[in-house]
């Protein structure tokens, strides 16, 4: 239950609470009818006091004093929450309104289903990266936090596809699909490999058996969090160095080294040119991991290669010299 919903639930049954037990006391102490004591109690607590009816005795008017100071304060409590709630319920809107103007204009961007340990996690890295991404998350605390935090968010089911239209799937480069259940995650690789076939996908396999379902539903990579827990830890504890320098190097705070890949298209200024002609040459302090060509992955490349059109050259460098290759 969210906050909101709580104090609304909270003034409701105080409200009530405050209602049986002035009709009751009244009826108590003044052998009232049931409908004397709750026509008092209601005009009382409305402040209308219309002074028909009066207690007669002094243990009645002292409870009858407990009751409107009490009441008082349980119904400009009330009146507030409802008032909060409305107010609230209207920014809702608007933001709401302003969020899917902005997702309208977005155009070859990521799709993230699911804001929970994963989706959020993945959903920072691509604010950090500055990659155009929304979110889709059902949870109202979620949508409220992720929202709150400066994310696009979509609100809805990710498994229907009105979400997913919402979500601008038709447009989206790629979708990650990061929900809590594998069966939610197959079924929207399946809707959007059929809607949109070109956008990349990749999603979350918590049971390993998932894994061939996913791929023969149309997933491009699929990542299982707990084999990938598990060889971290163990890799951890057999090559500590190593595993420590990996976590340095692209530690989501270490700004100065970055991980980057550039696809080398027929207009790109480095087709058909040596590494060692433009990494030599033009842009220094990077070094080429590896060209990826026709699936198959060229590691440390010698200088000599020739950079061809398809080909993907990952590079290690500092943050400044990358961004004179992505210019």
């Amino acid at each position: 239950m969210s906050e909101s919903r709580f104090k609304l639930v909270s003034a409701i049954l105080a409200l009530l609470a405050i209602t049986v037990l002035s009709t009751v006391g009244l009826m108590e102490l003044e052998g009232w009818s049931a409908f004397d004591a709750f026509w008092l109690t209601i005009v009382s607590l409305s402040t209308t006091g219309y002074g028909d009816i009066v207690p007669q005795t002094t243990a009645g008017r002292a409870f009858l004093l407990f009751i409107l100071v009490a009441g008082l304060v349980i119904v400009t409590y009330s009146l507030g929450t409802v008032i909060n709630i409305l107010v609230e319920g209207q920014l809702q809107r608007l933001l709401g309104n302003d969020s899917m103007n902005k997702i309208e204009k977005l155009d070859k961007h990521i799709i993230v289903c699911g804001a929970g340990r994963v989706g959020s996690s993945v959903s920072h890295i691509l604010k950090m990266e500055n990659a155009p991404y929304v979110i889709i998350e059902r949870d109202d605390i979620l949508v409220k936090e992720m929202r709150d935090d400066g994310h696009l968010v979509v609100q809805g089911d990710a498994t229907q596809d009105e979400t997913l239209y919402a979500a601008g799937l038709e447009r989206a480069s790629g979708i990650i699909c990061a929900l809590s259940e594998d069966a939610y995650n197959i079924f929207v690789v399946l809707t959007a490999r059929a809607v949109n076939p070109a956008m990349r996908i990749v999603a979350k396999a918590v049971q390993p058996e998932t894994v061939p379902k996913m791929r023969h539903a149309g997933a491009d990579k699929i990542i299982s969090p707990n084999q990938i827990a598990g060889h971290r830890m163990a890799m951890a504890i057999l090559k500590p160095t190593a595993i420590e320098l990996m976590d340095t190097l692209f530690a989501p705070h270490n700004l100065e080294i970055q991980l980057e890949e550039v696809q080398i298209t027929e207009q790109s200024p480095m087709v058909r040119k040596r590494i060692r002609d433009v990494f030599s040459r033009e842009v220094r302090n990077l070094i080429v991991v590896a060209i990826i060509r026709g699936g198959n992955a060229m590691m440390n490349p010698r200088g000599d290669e020739v950079m061809l059109p398809n080909d993907v050259v990952v590079l290690i460098g500092s943050d400044v010299e990358l961004e004179k290759i992505r210019v």
